[in-house]
């Protein structure tokens, strides 16, 4: 026999989550819509209910303020290269970490991850300070009036953007744990065929480990494109600067906020098709850790 009480608590647990969702999407939902609206239409006295009225706004004249009113489309090709970069590099630097702490057998390693871990308590703000101060001394070569040159600085750079923050304790734990779900008996038949380490690394190790990946790559893809006090102290460059920066330097430059939500609104949609193009793995990974 159905236990009424049981389907009624599972509906009411559904609509409660659905309810809780809607809480958190209608932020953006207000950013989409009032980038077709007008400063004013945005604070009328009728609050959400002027907003949503779609019938009325300025249709894609804010879009074209934006692009009209600042280099976006530089900002935008910056962002992408910066975090596409940061992406692959920090998926490859991280998983190796960790395959290598916990295949390998070298001395010291289990103080190396006690250490890791307590990196994670670390905020990036205690440490940006010297961060600038290493990277507007290292050395880097540049190609300037024809020829290549030596020059001892990163400052306004891309890659300054990208480089400081690639080794991440946190995604490195990630993956060491991960890795150890993994049963070492394809590795050892493999390294008995003759097998190269970078073989079995790169066609046993990581294709089974997908969830994790897609679940570094979302993270690394979220900093990366939401970075702003990096870039703020390294790149003060137009040509160099990234989304972020941008937006604030529009805000400070106008007060026109449909322009200031049509520029969130083209900065937040790629965030979401990432997401929504990779949620199955992070979720997969999510179940993984539960498991485990």
């Amino acid at each position: 026999m159905i236990n009424k009480s049981l389907i009624v608590s599972k509906y009411i647990r559904r609509m409660l989550l659905v309810a809780l969702g809607g809480l958190f999407v209608l932020p953006i939902v207000f950013v989409f819509v009032a980038s077709f609206k007008n400063e004013s239409q945005i604070f009328s006295e009728a609050g959400l209910l002027s907003i949503f009225n779609l019938t009325e706004g300025v249709g894609l004249a804010n879009y074209k303020n934006v692009i009209e009113q600042t280099p976006f489309l530089t900002y935008l090709t910056n962002s992408f290269i910066i975090t596409s970069l940061s992406v692959a590099l920090s998926t490859l630097v991280n998983s190796m970490a960790a395959y290598s702490l916990l295949r390998f057998p070298w001395v010291g390693k289990q103080c190396l991850l006690i250490l890791l871990l307590a990196l994670l308590i670390v905020p990036f703000e205690a440490v940006v300070l010297p961060l600038v101060f290493i990277v507007t001394q290292l050395p880097w070569v540049e190609y300037q009036n024809g020829s290549w040159s030596l020059i001892y600085s990163w400052f306004n750079s891309l890659h300054v953007q990208i480089i400081p923050e690639l080794a991440n304790p946190f995604f490195i734990f990630l993956f060491y744990q991960y890795f150890k779900s993994i049963p070492k008996d394809y590795e050892e038949a493999a390294l008995i065929d003759g097998a190269s380490i970078w073989k079995i690394f790169f066609t046993i190790v990581m294709p089974q480990a997908k969830p994790v990946i897609a679940t570094v790559a979302i993270l690394t893809f979220l900093r990366s494109w939401n970075a702003y006090l990096l870039p703020v102290l390294v790149a003060n460059a137009q040509d160099v600067r990234p989304l972020m920066p941008g937006m604030q330097q529009f805000f400070s430059h106008s007060v026109d906020w449909g322009a200031v939500m049509a520029y969130a609104s083209m900065t937040t949609l790629p965030v979401l098709i990432v997401f929504f193009a990779l949620h199955k793995y992070l979720v997969d990974a999510m179940k993984t850790g539960i498991k485990r």
